[in-house]
């Protein structure tokens, strides 16, 4: 498919612009500051879905490690299937996966019609569901999962609580949510996830991206992409790329103009790193980013630190770029690393780090700090093998009494 970069048209995200503060000293130009407060980073999103995966369970049984039964739960008798002495009751989606390939697709809305009590318009129960409905359920998947091979495999996903999320069969090609999520990091380095939605089965929303690595030099425009993908069935790989006028604070998006999407379904086997490739590739063309900045931004993790202590480096960069950072400046930047990146290997350490070290500081300040320190990121994440073989030279001979003249006081210990 033959790429065009995406061309935006209109004006009726003005109004946008004139009555609400933008989040432009975030990087975001195009966002109102009030609905940028609701994204969030790619570290909250990977952390929604690890928090979700430790209440899951999944399964790969045969047809005859599982039964098909009906227990009481809640007072009401409800269809489910045991798997390892373990009582599941299927969501509406699992339910419908698993007489659709217990019937041949045939009848999932009247067997789901049976789980549920039907209501009236005014909310009351117009048809309880009884043990007879159950009955029914069981009797329909039993009849036809019974023509099923009895060695053939199935891949079952559970929840915590004994719900059964997903019934799929062993063809079922799984992309790990976080494998999608992590490469949208790749490409897309510093966006924010918008419109966000879904959990550790089922992710999809908007990753605005900052105005830095914009190829274009016209503003007017904000980047984004929708993404989407489920681990249990329910909506393909998905990357649509595309720009708009402005956000609103509630999250309206004025004047969107989409370009091409991608999708790939989750059957056979899936060839991941050609699959990393088509998402850049699809995403880099139609907005269109500046690959070469990216490049340089994820270039500098394979500028290591030899063995200098970071707190070495970070005295350096602040003695070197005196017009950034005082001492109250350079003890903000040992802080965040020793808070949020101190746990990275010291053999994996890199300008990387201190660059995000940088960033996340500024954070903690107020906007016309955080603007100084984006400019700061930005001159280390633009420096060649030369400027930071100096930087480390400069820091390997730091000695602890140099440190009082760099660091508040307080920050001596770190």
């Amino acid at each position: 498919m033959e790429y065009q970069p995406i061309e935006g048209e209109g004006r009726m995200g003005d109004f946008v612009h004139e009555g609400q503060d933008m989040a432009a000293k975030q990087g975001f130009g195009n966002v109102s500051k009030l609905w940028y407060d609701k994204t969030i980073s790619y570290d909250d999103g990977m952390e929604l879905l690890e928090s979700d995966r430790g209440h899951r369970q999944d399964h790969l049984v045969t047809r005859s490690q599982m039964l098909f039964d009906i227990r009481e739960i809640d007072n009401r008798p409800r269809f489910g299937v045991e798997i390892n002495d373990e009582f599941y009751v299927p969501t509406d989606h699992a339910l419908t996966q698993m007489v659709s390939k217990s019937c041949n697709g045939k009848g999932t809305g009247f067997v789901r019609s049976l789980v549920d009590n039907l209501h009236n318009a005014k909310d009351e129960v117009k048809i309880e569901r009884d043990i007879q409905d159950a009955q029914t359920v069981l009797s329909i998947v039993r009849n036809g999962i019974r023509r099923t091979p009895i060695d053939t495999k199935f891949k079952v996903r559970c929840h915590d609580g004994g719900s059964m999320r997903a019934f799929l069969s062993e063809k079922y090609a799984e992309v790990d949510n976080r494998w999608y999520l992590d490469q949208i990091k790749n490409i897309v380095p510093a966006g924010r996830l918008s419109h966000w939605r879904g959990d550790s089965d089922t992710i999809f929303g908007n990753v605005l991206i900052p105005d830095t690595i914009r190829e274009e030099d016209d503003s007017d425009y904000g980047g984004m992409v929708s993404i989407g993908n489920c681990e249990i069935g329910k909506r393909n790989v998905l990357s649509l790329p595309s720009l708009f006028r402005a956000i609103c604070m509630n999250g309206c998006i004025w004047d969107q103009t989409k370009g091409f999407e991608i999708k790939v379904r989750h059957i056979g086997e899936i060839d991941l790193a050609s699959l990393a490739v088509k998402i850049r590739d699809n995403i880099e063309k139609q907005i269109p980013l500046i690959p070469m900045g990216i490049e340089r931004l994820l270039g500098i993790r394979a500028m290591g630190t030899d063995g200098v202590p970071v707190k070495n480096l970070i005295a350096a960069t602040a003695e070197t770029h005196k017009d950034f950072l005082d001492k109250r400046g350079a003890s903000a930047v040992l802080h965040a690393w020793v808070t949020e990146e101190s746990k990275i290997a010291p053999e994996e350490r890199s300008l990387f780090d201190i660059v995000n070290s940088v960033t996340r500081a500024g954070q903690s300040l107020d906007n016309k700090s955080w603007v100084n320190y984006d400019k700061l990121g930005g001159k280390l994440m633009n420096y060649d093998d030369r400027q930071w073989n100096q930087l480390k030279g400069r820091a390997e001979s730091y000695e602890d009494k140099d440190f009082s003249r760099i660091f508040a006081k307080a920050s001596l210990s770190a």
